[in-house]
């Protein structure tokens, strides 16, 4: 087992430079932890716990920040995520900070402390200075199922806007002109692409004129919301919309309710489609028509990546993946074009 003195050796420094690279000091200059980083690369050098902990020492393990697991969004992720780095003989630490960046700040603490072999963030509401400190010690990062401006590390994401434009392409092929959007949170990267998918279908129609999406008044992926902003839609304007788009399965189920409660007949009155292709979504009445998100693919496609960086001994570039959606059609759109 290599030791700190043959990485200060290798790399021509101190060990004192080597544990403050390790550390993700600010004061080394680029050049001295390229060299540093290089050597534990080179060394397969793994650090231990700090002096109070060296007893307890941990190897192969990685990180996992995700927002929580209520569900089946990021639980599916976290499922996959464990089942492939039991497979390559990695443990998984998981922190659920439920979008509290206070708890964000504990959990990476935690895990830069016990140095753990790498990280896979989920979401991170306290933003790029929570992880200075494990890209300049050189411990990899990846990020899914969110948008970064920089990509400083591999990025898994699905294809948000993809989806979106497949949502109102097929309910525009089912003839399909006035379409009731319930849109997702202001704040959330992935409801936001969704919306972009709809103007960019939009955008290839000819006349524009020729179909019109009204935004309900409510954003959120929560049922309650969705039921709120049907009713309140139907309350100001009626029914001038023959379909719905959900900005998720969540929220087609508020919709559908409130539709029901209405005596709105469906698909015969009003068509409706949603996006991630819950495990439920088959057994609505009727059953969901939806975009499919590919969350196991995601989350092994996340672990995978991670686990070759952590191995790898050169430094390459960030990949940034987009997997496909699909829509999976069941009994919620009727075709009125005929």
């Amino acid at each position: 087992m290599p030791n700190i003195r043959e990485v200060a050796k290798l790399s021509s420094v101190s060990i004192a430079t080597v544990s403050r690279v390790l550390n993700g000091s600010e004061n080394v200059s680029s050049e001295t932890r390229r060299r540093v980083l290089k050597a534990v690369k080179e060394l397969n050098y793994r650090p231990s716990f700090s002096f109070r902990e060296k007893n307890s020492t941990l190897f192969n393990t990685i990180g996992v920040l995700i927002p929580d697991i209520r569900g089946y969004h990021y639980s599916d992720m976290v499922m996959a995520i464990d089942e492939y780095a039991y497979s390559k003989d990695f443990n998984v630490m998981l922190a659920l900070p439920k979008w509290e960046v206070d708890v964000e700040q504990q959990a990476l603490d935690q895990y830069f402390r016990r140095k753990v072999d790498g990280v896979i963030l989920g979401e991170l509401f306290g933003g790029g200075e929570l992880i200075k400190r494990f890209e300049r010690s050189g411990v990899p990062i990846v990020v899914i199922d969110f948008v970064v401006d920089e990509i400083n590390f591999d990025v898994v994401n699905v294809d948000n806007v993809g989806g979106g434009f497949l949502a109102i392409k097929h309910l525009y092929e089912n003839g399909h002109r006035k379409i009731l959007f319930i849109p997702g949170p202001e704040i959330s990267p992935a409801a936001i692409d969704r919306e972009r998918g709809i103007r960019r279908f939009l955008n290839r129609v000819s006349p524009k004129s020729e179909v019109e999406v009204y935004f309900s008044g409510t954003r959120g992926y929560n049922s309650e919301e969705a039921w709120e902003g049907v009713k309140s839609h139907l309350e100001e304007y009626g029914l001038n919309f023959t379909a719905v788009f959900a900005v998720n399965d969540w929220t087609a189920i508020g919709a559908i309710d409130a539709l029901k409660d209405e005596g709105i007949k469906l698909p015969e009155e009003v068509s409706i489609v949603g996006f991630d292709d819950a495990p439920f979504a088959q057994y609505t009445n009727p059953r969901l028509t939806t975009i499919m998100q590919p969350r196991v693919e995601m989350g092994t496609v996340a672990a995978q990546l991670l686990i070759e960086r952590i191995a790898e001994k050169h430094q390459r570039l960030p990949k940034n993946v987009i997997l496909p959606t699909k829509i999976v059609e069941r009994e919620s759109v009727r075709d009125i074009s005929k």
